[in-house]
């Protein structure tokens, strides 16, 4: 009976701390845990493509540490200051890493110096950021901008403020050695050693990806203007043109891709085009003959507009319920354009014209019918005044339509 109660009584012992350590250990391992960070590959251009990725991925990144992977060139300077400004604003943890071999230089030398610290891999530079054009003005405020950054990276220190405006005003590089022994960047050659260091996970890496790039070609000026003049001249010759041809539409819609790579309307603008654009064209189609150029490309840009809503879109916010309203939405869109391509189908058949039905059509003469003298002729389920082509055409004779001027009905005889 003793044994019974001491077994009964460990039993509930180890049951409970059981369930104590089920509720604790996911508690104990949150906090164990290290740090989750995203390594963000931004080997882009540091313009229109670079800075919508770089949207793409703050919208994702919550509150996950931020390891920007540069291997870039650079690009434009107001790109560079709003990427910074974001930094900043939103107290983002970040920190930049020139891989081996790579290079971070101009604008992208910026973006370095706006994270926590800088790491370098063998064989890695930076600097350079002489801008382009380099009037006084310009010159000046990024090197303010170099300033104040290294200001907050290195707390003040001189030296290393001094060397991040030689950048700017003398074009100074540093290679990975020189830039360790000056204490201005430290040495990390793989992900490991990053993850060693700064004592965190790299849980999932972001790289550009191909509207991306897309995004980054169009944003050179070469490139935009180009996409403008080109959207310009097709509504011209549209307009000049008999007759509508679709010139004016594609017209359109490569002058919002060239606003776009300007940074003049913003990506939701350029989507909302592409569906709106996308649906004209389908019913334009619709009023057409046959299936052709214009309900392909009304399709194919809807579907781009959808789909790129849809990828843009941060994947948390894209719950059960979205799916729901996005199926039922699309399902709805199919089913009214059915019934309306349907619809448009029926109204194509058109009716053959009266003249059309009554030439060559037969009939009875109800009177004589004479050359210059009309008669009556029933044709049609009608009675209608006819003369005849050649001869007197007797009463109760059979009739032939050969020709109408007017109301008036020219027939022959048949024999």
């Amino acid at each position: 009976m003793v044994v019974r109660k001491i077994l009964i009584s460990c039993m509930l012992i180890v049951t409970v701390i059981t369930i104590i350590l089920g509720f604790a250990t996911p508690f104990l391992a949150q906090n164990n845990s290290k740090p989750r960070a995203i390594l963000v590959d931004f080997s882009i251009n540091v313009d229109g493509g670079g800075l919508y990725f770089w949207n793409r991925v703050l919208s994702s990144a919550k509150d996950q540490v931020i390891i920007l992977k540069i291997n870039s060139y650079g690009g434009y300077l107001s790109v560079a200051d709003k990427i910074v400004s974001d930094i900043i604003e939103n107290n983002v943890e970040c920190y930049s890493w020139v891989p081996p071999g790579g290079y971070t230089v101009s604008a992208a030398a910026m973006l370095s110096l706006a994270c926590k610290c800088i790491f370098m891999g063998s064989g890695a530079v930076i600097g350079d950021a002489i801008p382009s054009p380099s009037d006084p003005k310009t010159v000046e405020y990024v090197a303010s901008r170099f300033r104040a950054l290294a200001e907050k990276m290195f707390n003040g220190s001189e030296a290393h403020i001094k060397i991040a405006e030689a950048m700017v005003r003398e074009g100074k590089t540093l290679t990975t050695e020189e830039a360790i022994n000056i204490g201005f960047a430290f040495r990390a050659e793989t992900v490991t050693d990053l993850e060693k260091m700064l004592n965190l996970t790299i849980v999932r890496t972001v790289s550009p990806d191909t509207w991306d790039r897309f995004v980054s070609l169009i944003s050179l000026p070469l490139i935009s203007e180009v996409l403008l003049m080109a959207g310009i001249l097709l509504i011209v010759v549209e307009i000049l043109t008999t007759g509508f041809q679709g010139y004016a539409i594609a017209g359109i819609l490569l002058i919002a891709f060239a606003l776009y790579g300007m940074n003049i309307i913003p990506p939701n603008i350029l989507t909302l085009i592409l569906m709106l654009f996308g649906l004209i064209l389908i019913a334009i189609e619709m009023h057409t003959p046959g299936f052709g150029a214009f309900g392909l490309s009304g399709i194919a840009l809807l579907t781009i507009g959808i789909g790129y809503q849809i990828y843009a879109t941060p994947p948390q916010l894209v719950t059960e319920p979205v799916y729901v309203v996005i199926s039922g939405a699309s399902a709805l869109m199919a089913f009214v354009g059915f019934i309306a391509f349907k619809a448009v189908e029926v109204v194509r058949k058109k009716r053959i014209p009266l003249e059309q039905q009554l030439l060559a059509s037969l009939g009875i003469a109800k009177t004589d019918i004479r050359e210059t003298e009309p008669g009556v002729v029933y044709v049609l389920g009608e009675e209608w005044s006819a003369y005849s082509v050649k001869d007197v055409i007797p009463a109760g004779s059979k009739v032939k339509v050969v020709r109408i001027e007017g109301l008036k009905l020219y027939v022959e005889k048949l024999e």
